[in-house]
């Protein structure tokens, strides 16, 4: 008797069963039960946490195959090393990665709507955009937070390497400063101003000051779609993973108004991934939860170029920051 091996269509097919498991793993406060109290079996934990025994020891059979959840000779459970990253205080906590994952996940069931129309699902299924989603959800928020904090270090970590910056650079869209504080350290000579709107720089003096680099960082509230919002004094106006949460009309506009802004020989420093021709899976998927979430999507060479020609940038120079299935860019241009 022949089996047929499951194809990687059929595979993906289970996607969702897997993702809801782990996020139940989550939403049940099952890893820090696992840390705070030591070793409990099954029925111990099953009265804990007020779970069915027989369905929490297959959610726990599945956290075992992730390598998330082990058990000892006596069958009674702990995390594992890798486990341990399920605990929200850790610094390498994959929750907030998990959280921004589960802030979309009932519009990614609208993922039709957003690829007939290229408009954001997420908007259709929660009644605002994610950006007053966020607002209104500080505990959200604080996660995004740490989200873009999590990833500026580990995406980014190398990026100073491959831009010698100077002067005073204008950190437009910085969230709380991770990037600005880890520029600042990278270059003694440097001063940033931090622009972006209240809430999002509202906690960017204690990591500035944790950084030891708050005296060369200026903070400046303000929308980058309001031309006069925009710091004018500046010599490098950089959009670090900004344009990717825009459409192609918001992108133009913010990008005009930041032209608007510069002092002539200023120059303008876009830090962002490019979309592959050729581009893989997780790229293409990253993409589409771009266009679910903020109706954007990743761009490729060419499409970034248009954009600054359409808002009236010329003379592009172009420089690998770090290579992978996704590359990151800067994409350096003048006010033309």
């Amino acid at each position: 008797m022949s089996t047929n091996p499951i194809s990687p269509l059929q595979d993906a097919f289970y996607g969702h069963w897997l993702s809801q498991a782990i996020i139940t793993l989550h939403r049940l406060g099952i890893p820090g039960h696992l840390q705070r109290h030591a070793a409990p079996s099954l029925e111990n934990l099953s009265e804990a946490i007020g779970a069915d025994t027989r369905s929490l020891w297959q959610l726990l059979e599945i956290a075992k195959r992730l390598d998330a959840i082990e058990q000892d000779t006596q069958g009674h459970y702990r995390l594992t090393e890798l486990g341990m990253r399920m605990l929200p205080e850790r610094e390498d906590s994959f929750i907030p990665f998990l959280d921004n994952i589960l802030t979309g996940y009932a519009a990614w069931g609208e993922l039709a709507y957003s690829v007939q129309t290229g408009k954001p699902a997420f908007d259709r299924s929660n009644g605002v955009d994610i950006y007053g989603y966020l607002s209104q959800n500080p505990e959200q928020s604080a996660f995004f937070n740490r989200f873009m904090e999590q990833t500026t270090n580990t995406w980014l970590a190398e990026a100073g390497k491959h831009y010698g910056f100077s002067g005073r650079v204008i950190d437009i869209g910085g969230n709380q400063g991770t990037l600005s504080a880890m520029l600042l350290k990278q270059f003694p000579e440097l001063e940033i101003t931090l622009f972006d709107l209240e809430h999002a720089v509202k906690q960017a003096s204690p990591l500035l000051e944790a950084a030891g680099t708050a005296d060369r960082c200026r903070i400046v509230a303000g929308s980058f779609f309001e031309p006069g919002d925009i710091p004018k004094d500046g010599d490098i106006y950089l959009l670090s993973r900004v344009l990717l949460n825009w459409n192609d009309d918001q992108a133009a506009e913010i990008l005009h108004n930041c032209r608007q802004a510069m002092p002539t020989g200023s120059k303008l420093l876009i830090l962002e991934f490019a979309l592959a021709e050729n581009a893989g899976l997780d790229s293409l998927l990253g993409s589409l939860n771009l266009l679910v979430m903020f109706g954007s999507r990743l761009r490729t060479q060419a499409e970034f170029e248009h954009l600054l020609d359409r808002a009236g940038f010329g003379q592009f120079r172009w420089i690998a920051a770090a290579t992978g299935e996704l590359p990151l860019f800067y994409l350096e241009a003048t006010p033309g």
